[in-house]
């Protein structure tokens, strides 16, 4: 699987979840509801949502035929 695919399949994993946190937590965050912190905190776990699910579709398990003649693609 080529980086640019894998790239698209990690950001759109991550893309809905943070555009609705983003909209919820920013209104209420906005109320006075959240405190400000919790918006970066959850930009950094999906963050860290997309790079465990890059690398993820990046691994071959052991066992299972290469189609990319042995090639890397990283």
């Amino acid at each position: 699987m080529t980086r640019h695919i894998r790239i698209g399949i990690s950001v759109s994993a991550v893309l809905p979840t943070l555009v609705a946190a983003l909209v919820v937590f920013t209104a209420l965050t906005i109320g006075g509801v959240l405190p400000w912190t919790v918006l970066p905190s959850v930009l950094l776990a999906l963050t860290v949502q997309g790079f465990i699910t890059f690398f993820r579709l990046g691994r071959i398990p052991d066992g299972a035929a290469r189609h990319d003649d042995g090639a890397t693609t990283a």
